[in-house]
């Protein structure tokens, strides 16, 4: 089967800046890549496994992530507008300063990866789980999170990790 994102990688004239859009990507796995700063709009990915892949910088919009894993991916100061994870496993991941602007994180589990610094708002967190992760300094603004069928809402707060940590627990 052939990877067509590496393909598009392969292709790429590395002179300006990697855009990508309108794309669907299933069952790709995307291994040892160094994309920073790049732009990705309204792109699909599904089954698809992310490992050491840097894309520190880069900007997702209308992107959706279903059944995807991170697993050593640099996401740092990423800007995700409008995006979508669903059974996601994130692991030991750098999400530092990253910027989520209305999305949803569905059923998705993080595990060892750092998310101090992070940004959301109006976003919802829909039974995932935080596992000995980085959750310092989180602001957020217009947040629902969900555990059970039970929602809380959030307006504004400078500690949502703190939040979140606590609603992870199995209790």
């Amino acid at each position: 089967m052939e990877n067509k994102f590496k393909k598009i990688l392969e292709d790429f004239e590395w002179e300006e800046t990697f855009v990508v859009g309108d794309q669907t990507f299933r069952n790709e796995k995307i291994i040892d890549e160094s994309i920073p700063c790049s732009v990705f709009g309204t792109i699909t990915f599904c089954d698809c496994d992310f490992q050491r892949v840097d894309l520190a910088g880069s900007t997702f919009v209308n992107c959706e992530f279903k059944n995807c894993r991170f697993k050593d991916v640099m996401l740092y100061k990423g800007d995700f507008w409008n995006a979508t994870f669903e059974n996601c496993r994130i692991e030991r991941s750098n999400l530092t300063r990253a910027n989520f602007h209305k999305g949803i994180f569905r059923n998705c589990i993080f595990i060892k990866s750092d998310l101090a610094g992070s940004i959301f708002s109006e976003l919802e967190f829909v039974d995932t789980k935080f596992n000995n992760s980085n959750l310092k300094r989180i602001a957020a603004r217009s947040i629902k999170v969900w555990k059970l069928n039970e929602c809380t809402e959030i307006k504004d707060s400078l500690d949502l990790g703190n939040f979140l940590e606590n609603m992870s627990c199995d209790g």
